[in-house]
C-alpha cells in the first residue's frame, strides 16, 4: 500500500513539475469549480431534483479536468508545428534516430519539450476483439516500452528549433512505434544543462520563398498544361491516324473481297465452260462412235451381200487334157 501511494505521489509530483504557475492556477480553478458543484449537491441532498444534477455536473467536471488541461496546453498555450525530416531505424545497425524541426505557434514561450518514443502493441495480430481493444487501451495508457528524452529549450513564440533524438542498441526492429513531442512552459534549467535556443525565420526570406514557390508552382502548372496539351494533340493525331488506318484497311479488305469474289466467279465460269466443253466432247465422241459402228455394220452387210453373190456366180474352170 505504501509503495502504491509513493508511486502515485511520484507521478503527481512529476506531472506538476512540468506545469507553469498559470497552468497550476487554471488546474486549481477547474478543480475548485467541480468541488463547488459536488458540495452544493451535498447541501441540497433533500431535494433530489437539484441534488442529482449538481453532483453529476461536478463529477463530470472533475473527470474532464485532465482532458481539458491537455487540450489547452497542446492546442492553445504551447501549440507547436512539427516538421519531421528523419524518423526511422538505420538499415545496417540497431540505431533509431529522430530529427524534427519544431516551431512555436502557441500563446506562450516554451522552455522545454519531451520527445516520447513509444513501442506499441500490434493489434493486427490479435485474434479476439477483447484482446484487440485491451491492446488499444494499453497503447494509449501504458505502451509496451517508452523512451523519453527531456530537451531544455528557450523557444519564444514564432521561433523555430531543430530537435534530434538518438537511441543506440535499439532492440525493437520491426515493431510498431510512434514518436511524439510535448512541450511545457516551466523553466527547469539546472547548472550545466545544454539549452537549445530558437531562432526567428526571416519574414523576407519566407516571403521570397513563398513567391519562389508560387512561381515554381505556376511554372509546374504551365508545364503540366503544355504536357497535357501535347498529349491531347498526340492522342488526336494517333486517333486520326488510327481512323485512317482503319478506313484504309477496311477499303483494302473490301477490295480484296471484291477481287476474291471476281476470281471465284471467273473460276466458276471457267469450270462451267469446261464442263460444257467436256459434255460437248463426250456427245461428239458418242456420235462419232455411233457413226463408226453404223458404218462398220453397213460395210459388213455390203461385204456379206457381195460374198454371197460371188459364191453363187462362181464357176469352176474346166481343165484341158494334156496330150498323151
Amino acid at each position: 500500500m505504501k509503495e502504491t501511494l509513493k508511486h502515485v505521489k511520484d507521478i503527481l509530483s512529476e506531472f506538476f513539475s512540468y506545469l507553469h504557475l498559470y497552468d497550476i492556477a487554471l488546474f486549481s480553478a477547474f478543480l475548485l469549480l467541480s468541488m463547488c458543484f459536488i458540495f452544493l449537491s451535498f447541501i441540497a441532498f433533500r431535494r433530489k431534483l437539484l441534488c442529482i444534477p449538481l453532483f453529476i455536473i461536478g463529477f463530470a467536471i472533475a473527470i474532464a479536468i485532465p482532458f481539458a488541461m491537455r487540450y489547452l496546453m497542446e492546442e492553445r498555450f504551447y501549440k507547436i508545428e512539427v516538421d519531421e525530416t528523419y524518423n526511422r531505424i538505420y538499415n545496417y545497425s540497431d540505431v533509431y534516430q529522430y530529427i524534427a524541426k519544431v516551431k512555436n505557434v502557441g500563446k506562450r514561450n516554451i522552455y522545454g519539450c519531451i520527445i516520447s518514443h513509444r513501442i506499441l502493441y500490434d493489434t493486427s495480430k490479435d485474434s479476439s476483439m477483447i484482446e484487440k481493444y485491451r491492446h488499444l487501451l494499453l497503447n494509449y495508457v501504458k505502451p509496451k516500452q517508452v523512451y523519453n528524452t527531456d530537451v531544455k529549450l528557450d523557444l519564444k513564440v514564432g521561433q523555430t528549433v531543430e530537435l534530434n533524438k538518438l537511441i543506440e542498441d535499439y532492440p525493437h526492429r520491426g515493431e510498431k512505434y510512434i514518436t511524439k513531442i510535448e512541450c511545457y512552459g516551466k523553466s527547469r534549467y539546472a547548472d550545466g544543462d545544454k539549452i537549445l535556443r530558437g531562432v526567428y525565420e526571416p519574414k523576407n526570406k519566407t516571403s521570397e520563398d513563398s513567391k519562389q514557390n508560387n512561381a515554381e508552382q505556376e511554372n509546374v502548372d504551365d508545364l503540366v498544361d503544355d504536357v497535357s496539351g501535347n498529349v491531347d494533340d498526340t492522342l488526336e493525331d494517333t486517333s486520326t491516324e488510327q481512323q485512317d488506318s482503319v478506313t484504309q484497311t477496311t477499303e483494302e479488305n473490301t477490295s480484296n473481297d471484291n477481287t476474291t469474289q471476281e476470281n471465284t466467279q471467273e473460276q466458276n465460269n471457267t469450270s462451267i465452260a469446261q464442263e460444257r466443253s467436256e459434255e460437248q466432247n463426250s456427245e461428239e465422241k458418242s456420235s462419232n462412235n455411233e457413226a463408226q459402228s453404223s458404218q462398220q455394220n453397213n460395210n459388213e452387210q455390203t461385204l456379206d451381200a457381195d460374198w454371197r453373190e460371188k459364191r453363187d456366180n462362181f464357176t469352176v474352170p474346166l481343165l484341158k487334157e494334156t496330150p498323151r
